[in-house]
């Protein structure tokens, strides 16, 4: 399961893996900054709420004590400030604020937390800040609020306009019985019921028609900690997230060069592969368990068993090939590194092969056994080249001593010729003598045709090359031997399938050939039987295979056929298929021929087109 996921990491695409890690560092990016926006309305929100909070706290202690100056009789321009200021110092002792002030429309500072800065003026920018009030509301519920950085007034600064005294006032002093009377009869009969005059009326409400403004400034400093706070979390966050994109791109970089290094060695094991199975050498790799790990194809064209049996693990070859076995067992020669050894193998569809078997320990870097390898190589064409190689040569010092000895035989055969002829004219009629004279003459007939064919079969052939089309030439030569197999009871049957091309040959002499093939087949079938010429075309060659039905040749004289002198028939010479086998030769072809004792023999002709 483990090497699935790693297979499955290793085939997904590094972009798609970038992707992920893009997409995760934006979703993480987007909520930092949403907890930092979140975390900085928190905070404005409950900055806000305690500077609207003081500044309620104000103007109730204010008009508080406005109302009970107005009872005491007390001059109203000079209570107004001084109230304030009292109550503007009381408030400014609640932590976290860092002064209050009522400053009037002009932006006259009339009192202040911190007495050393009454009577000032504001800054511009505190002066624009307190315009933006709504100038038609006289409510301590409309505010404003600003975070301020200049050098002075740094913090955070809310605004909200002195309440007017009105019907609060005549709520504050207190109800009356009085009829239904307007607002103006009430305040009046209000102000008289409690002792105020008409000139304490108009104080008031020249006071009411003024704009005050109640500026308070708290400290930032738990705000401002909170936001950097959080700009730390941010800035650990987004180094953690880099280190994990550098990670990710590392891993990334890592993953194209595995993937690459896996590609390059799948390339490299195609390439073992295909080149250990294309080696015309069979190789058997076994572990030091004597277990085979490696069987190659030419393996099993030399035994005749499959990859899969070879590899099942129940030795099932070494039980089918005990020659290999022991190449494995230390029956021979196991202790040195190397060995070798010549065995026939034969092959489990009844194939024999001359194989050379190398035997060769494998030895790790730390000098341990780890296996053993074989390797067995085809001697079967070595083998026939070297016995064709003899034949040839052991045919050329025939012919040159079959040349020399006819030469010598010619002369004195010619002369015994010339005296059986003599000898035979001196008798007449039929008698004893006389025959004895005929004999005498065929025989030296017999022994000169003999020569013949022997300076022939030493001679080299002058071949009469000529455009020649070998299916006409197999049609002649069949029909031409229709009679003689018809007397032998034998059917002759072709099987041309295809028009051959015109090849460069001497025609007489592959007649010649193929007379000989045809003759002996129908020779071996002496209770009749089927003889079937059959052609076909190859890459470069065309193929002619002659087979017969009849007895057959006996294993041990497969070798010797082609041998002059050779024959297995009363009356041969020896001298057919030696002399067939030297035309096809010399027009640069081959002749192959398989047998079975009591079945038949098939004779293969290849000739180059």
């Amino acid at each position: 399961m483990r090497i699935i996921k790693k297979q499955f990491l290793a085939s997904v695409s590094p972009w798609v893996l970038a992707a992920a890690c893009g997409l995760l560092g934006l979703i993480i990016g987007v909520f930092a900054m949403n907890n930092y926006q979140r975390d900085k309305a928190l905070m404005t929100d409950i900055l806000l709420e305690k500077g609207v909070t003081l500044i309620r706290f104000v103007a109730s202690s204010a008009r508080s004590s406005i109302f009970s100056g107005l009872r005491s009789g007390q001059d109203l321009s000079t209570l107004w400030p001084e109230n304030v200021q009292r109550v503007l110092e009381h408030a400014s002792g609640h932590p976290g604020v860092k002064f209050l002030a009522l400053v009037d429309s002009d932006g006259k500072i009339l009192a202040n937390s911190v007495p050393e800065e009454r009577n000032q003026i504001v800054s511009e920018q505190t002066r624009n800040f307190l315009s933006a009030l709504d100038a038609d509301s006289s409510d301590t519920r409309t505010f404003n609020f600003r975070i301020t950085s200049e050098e002075k007034e740094t913090g955070f600064q809310v605004a909200a306009y002195f309440p007017k005294i009105g019907k609060r006032f005549m709520n504050q002093l207190g109800p009356i019985p009085m009829p239904r009377l307007n607002m103006d009869d009430m305040a009046n009969r209000m102000m008289r019921h409690h002792g105020l005059n008409s000139s304490r009326r108009q104080e008031l409400e020249t006071l009411n028609k003024k704009k005050y403004v109640i500026l308070v400034q708290l400290d930032m400093k738990q705000f401002n900690e909170r936001l950097r706070r959080q700009k730390l979390e941010i800035i650990i966050l987004s180094i953690v997230l880099l280190l994990v994109g550098l990670g990710g791109w590392l891993s990334i970089m890592t993953l194209e060069g595995l993937k690459g290094s896996q590609s390059r060695l799948r390339r490299v094991e195609a390439f073992r592969d295909i080149l250990i199975s294309s080696l015309p050498v069979g190789l058997i790799a076994t572990d030091n368990r004597g277990q085979i790990i490696l069987y190659n194809r030419f393996s099993q064209e030399l035994t005749g068993i499959s990859e899969e049996t070879a590899l099942d693990g129940d030795s099932a070859i070494f039980e089918k090939m005990p020659e290999l076995q022991s190449a494995f067992d230390g029956s021979w020669k196991q202790n040195e590194p190397f060995a070798q050894k010549e065995v026939q193998l034969i092959t489990s569809q009844g194939g024999s092969h001359t194989v050379q078997l190398n035997r060769m320990a494998i030895i790790d870097r730390e000098d341990k056994f780890v296996g053993s390898l074989l390797m067995m190589q085809d001697l079967s064409q070595v083998k026939k080249l070297e016995e064709d190689l003899r034949r040839s040569e052991r045919l050329a010092a025939l012919g040159k001593m079959a040349a020399g000895v006819a030469h010598e035989l010619r002369n004195p055969l010619s002369s015994i010729k010339g005296l059986a002829l003599v000898l035979q004219s001196k008798f007449s009629g039929k008698n004893q003598e006389r025959e004895t004279a005929d004999i005498l003459v065929q025989e030296v007939e017999r022994l000169n045709r003999s020569i013949s064919e022997l300076l022939d079969y030493a001679r080299p052939q002058q071949l009469q090359k000529d455009e020649v089309d070998l299916q006409k030439l197999l049609h002649k030569a069949v029909s031409l031997l229709c009679i003689d197999a018809e007397a032998a009871g034998v059917e002759m049957v072709t099987d041309f399938p295809e028009q051959l091309p015109v090849i460069l040959a001497d025609e007489d002499k592959l007649k010649q050939v193929f007379l000989n093939l045809f003759l002996n087949g129908i020779q071996s079938m002496e209770n009749g039987g089927t003889l079937t010429v059959s052609t076909a075309k190859t890459d470069n060659t065309i193929k002619v295979v002659v087979t017969d039905t009849g007895c057959g040749i006996d294993t041990k004289n497969l070798g010797r056929v082609f041998d002059p002198y050779f024959t297995t028939k009363p009356e041969g010479t020896g001298l057919g298929m030696a002399m067939s086998a030297k035309i096809v030769e010399e027009h640069g072809g081959t002749i192959t021929l398989q047998s079975t004792k009591e079945k038949g023999t098939s004779v293969t002709v290849e000739i180059p087109c």
